[in-house]
This record gives structure tokens, sequence and C-alpha cells, in this order.
């Protein structure tokens, strides 16, 4: 039984680093250095070796909201 206050996290896309970066049209180094920032680095799942994001996830679209400027 899981707690009440779990988010679900197969409700979101699990997508790899080349995807992400097609889908934002950058490129997957871009991505990569992303992940390895140290201040406010972009939200990924580390899964042994890979590397995996929550498409659609409040974590990832806050992060992206985060660098828009008007």
């Amino acid at each position: 039984m899981k707690p009440e206050n779990t988010t679900l996290l197969t409700q979101y896309e699990l997508i790899d680093g080349p995807e992400l970066a097609a889908r934002w049209k950058v490129t997957a180094s871009w991505v990569r250095k992303q992940c390895a920032a140290s201040e406010n680095c972009l939200p990924h799942l580390k899964l042994g070796r890979y590397v995996r994001f929550l498409w659609g996830s409040p974590d990832l679209c806050r992060w992206m909201e985060s660098r828009y400027q008007k």
C-alpha cells in the first residue's frame, strides 16, 4: 500500500537525454551539462548508469519556467 502523499512517478512519460534534447530542440550535450550543473541542475532520475527525465512532471516544468525571460 502506497502512502497518500507519494506522487505516482509512473504518471509521467520516462524519456532519455537525447529524446529530451530533441523535444526542446537543444543538443544532448547541453542536456548532460544541465544535469551536471552544481546550481539548479536539471531534474532527472539516475537508474544506474542511465539518466532519465519525467516528461510533463511539475519539477521539469518548474525548471523550464525558471528560465523563461519576459
